[in-house]
């Protein structure tokens, strides 16, 4: 039979025992508050940071892709394209006569037209294609491993959904149509073109030679070379509307 001196030594091992598993029980407990509140933190930075590219790269009067989300993709898919060997196109577009409807309408009704032709550019796009506002009443789409023959089609697709698209604003009808410039970059290009922003330039000259011969039209012109390493576009094929679906109708200008 255990005498008095062990049982008390006894019991305070015991309440040792229950002291230190309490301890324990509290720094789990602190643990876990401190990871609750690491974990809310986290959610909270990534919420911030979501807000800050939306804030740098989303276009706030239609709430698509920016200029400058373009210019972070168009090098990087320039240099996969380079590495591998893709094709890489752009279409350039340009609404007609813009300004006309911001002087009749108002601005505000012009950017309400900017945001719907927006969400139509939208639903003809790939997913995988960028599509941004390049600037003013400009839409540009970047299409990855797109070759000129995909790059105008869709390019057609575009010009024709908008110009045949009545836009509502309340009671008021309103029509726009479409200058469309359409480039690629194709394999053997990337030995003269080192510039990612030669593919968006020629894509812009080539809506401007839809500008001066009659708008609402598509051409595409190809990289062709000079003497030297100098790139310039002496062709323009301009795919009339009867030469979208047949392949023919095509005028070098």
């Amino acid at each position: 039979m255990r005498n008095s001196g062990e049982l008390k030594y006894s019991a305070g091992l015991f309440e040792q025992e229950i002291c230190f598993f309490s301890r324990l029980i509290k720094i789990g407990e602190n643990v876990a508050e401190k990871n609750s509140e690491l974990f809310t933190e986290i959610l909270n930075l990534r919420s911030e940071i979501k807000r800050l590219k939306e804030v740098n790269f989303i276009d706030v009067t239609t709430g698509i892709y920016n200029k400058r989300y373009l210019q972070i993709r168009l090098e990087e898919e320039f240099a996969r394209a380079q590495r591998y060997g893709f094709p890489l196109s752009s279409i350039f577009i340009d609404l007609d006569d813009f300004k006309s409807i911001n002087d009749t309408y108002g601005h505000i009704i012009g950017d309400w037209l900017l945001k719907e032709v927006a969400s139509v550019l939208e639903e003809l796009c790939r997913s995988e294609d960028v599509l941004v506002r390049f600037g003013g009443e400009e839409f540009v789409v970047l299409m990855s491993d797109t070759g000129e023959s995909e790059a105008v089609v869709l390019a057609e697709r575009i010009r024709e959904k908008v110009a045949g698209h009545i836009f509502f604003y309340g009671d008021i009808k309103i029509s726009v149509s479409a200058s469309l410039g359409v480039s690629t970059l194709n394999n053997g290009d990337f030995e003269h073109v080192s510039d990612p922003e030669e593919l968006i330039c020629m894509a812009d000259r080539a809506m401007y030679r839809v500008k001066r011969n009659g708008k609402n039209d598509t051409c595409y012109l190809p990289f062709h070379l000079k003497s030297g390493d100098s790139v310039s576009p002496p062709v323009c094929r301009v795919v009339t509307q009867t030469g979208a679906d047949t392949g023919g109708g095509v005028a070098e200008l």
